[in-house]
């Protein structure tokens, strides 16, 4: 490499269970000495150099490059108010630097998150082991590199700079990162403190996207009871049908186990339950008058306006994929005057088969002009979690009230959308081996 504290930081476990990329981010130390031959074989988008005023002995080699950024991580007026009496460990340094330098942390994050993504990024201060070593053990912690990594990483820096031996202030002891990311935990965790630096969630991604790749074209949603929880409202309806009867429903036998329509199915089991008396259209007006009363008040379900909303920010392709009949579909999204954030919406009644038959999502990746592997589907139940793989799709699944979550073998399965972020949701799709992952 250029100098001896230099290094990719590439091939890296992650927990999305991909390393992370090679040539996306490299450390190192000051680049005065460095030949710019070698720089302009990296061909860097953005080198950003984290010294203070005070530390510039001669004009960087990529000073009239528009790639190059100097944003001190020190802030000068916070600097004044320091007690170094109040930091005795070189720990102590660190943790409240990440508090005390915030309003210039925030501007370093900023600059990395809008560096091209399809380029390096170059990070250095003057020995690439303090700052530096600050920059990467949050970038690396925002993806879920094990932290006695980033210690590693972190330490070795001594050893590449023949200090180990030296005072103990320049030295890079695992403990001293250690105790600063514990302090990122303290702050809320590394989103929680980006956020608080400033960064949209948006920038955040794109932050955690340099080091783990994502290849994520389009979201396709299930509606009933994922998108909205129609299941509990149709369950409640025939209940109350029942109950009118003097009867108790039996929720046994009550799901068919696929998205066909057995409607007319249930009427005959009710009907065979009242007998002679049973007035069948009297019973569906007074089911339906009490299902659309409930759902007067029903919106999505948690946590999935926030992701479309981020799905958009991000450029995504939103879409439904649903077995029930598109005025069924398009009648609750008017309601709650959500049609025009989607993209596209399928329905059951274009294709002759129903889920788990993939035939719907085969349609869907057609009309969005996206493949398979670059979509994910948001199902709720197991035979549509199984349409969507058999149509190539990655998989999630947020179970409805009525699915045992332990049922659906989707590459990841969560309580609800408000538990994750569709950051964390689209960089989960990089180990597309896993089944049946719960967050």
């Amino acid at each position: 490499m250029w100098s001896p504290n230099a290094r990719d930081l590439g091939g890296l476990p992650t927990r999305y269970g991909v390393p992370t990329r090679d040539r996306a981010l490299i450390r190192s130390e000051t680049l005065d000495a460095v030949d710019p031959t070698l720089l302009e074989a990296v061909r860097p988008g953005l080198v950003l150099d984290l010294r203070s005023d005070w530390e510039l002995e001669q004009p960087h080699p990529l000073e009239a490059d528009p790639a190059y950024q100097r944003i001190p991580w020190i802030d000068p007026e916070a600097e004044m108010l320091r007690v170094p009496e109040d930091e005795p460990r070189k720990v102590d340094v660190y943790r409240n630097s990440l508090t005390r330098n915030a309003a210039h942390i925030g501007r370093v994050f900023r600059a990395i998150a809008a560096a091209p993504a399809d380029q390096p990024v170059v990070v250095h201060c003057r020995a690439g082991k303090d700052r530096t070593g600050l920059v990467v053990a949050l970038l690396l912690d925002l993806v879920g590199v094990p932290r006695a990594t980033i210690a590693d990483d972190y330490a070795i820096s001594e050893v590449l700079l023949g200090i180990q031996d030296g005072p103990e202030a320049a030295r890079t002891r695992p403990e001293t990162i250690l105790g600063s990311l514990d302090r990122i935990d303290e702050l809320g965790g590394i989103r929680a403190y980006l956020t608080s630096l400033g960064l949209d969630d948006r920038q955040i991604h794109h932050l955690a996207t340099r080091l783990v790749p994502v290849d994520v074209r389009a979201l396709v949603f299930d509606f009933d009871g994922l998108l909205m929880d129609t299941e509990t409202t149709m369950v409640e309806s025939w209940r109350a049908e029942w109950a009118h009867h003097g009867l108790e429903l039996d929720l046994e036998a009550f799901w068919p186990g696929h998205g066909g329509d057995v409607t007319e199915d249930r009427y005959a089991v009710l009907a065979a339950a009242v007998g002679t008396d049973f007035d069948r259209a009297e019973s569906h007006a007074r089911r339906v008058a009490f299902r659309d009363r409930l759902h007067d008040t029903l919106d999505f379900r948690p946590g999935i306006r926030a992701w479309i909303a981020a799905a958009r920010e991000l450029g995504l392709r939103v879409a439904i994929a649903s077995s029930s009949p598109r005025r069924w579909v398009v009648g609750h999204l008017e309601r709650v005057h959500a049609v025009e954030m989607f993209d596209l919406i399928v329905t059951g009644d274009e294709v002759a088969t129903h889920k788990p038959d993939p035939a719907i999502y085969h349609l869907a990746l057609q009309r969005l002009d996206v493949p398979g592997v670059q979509a994910i589907a948001i199902e709720d139940t197991a035979h549509g979690v199984a349409a969507a793989q058999a149509a190539g799709l990655h998989t999630v699944a947020i179970p409805n009230p009525y699915v045992a979550p332990d049922s659906i073998t989707a590459n990841l399965v969560l309580p609800s959308a408000h538990d994750l972020p569709l950051s964390e949701l689209l960089l989960s799709t990089g180990s597309k081996g896993s089944t049946g992952v719960s967050w």
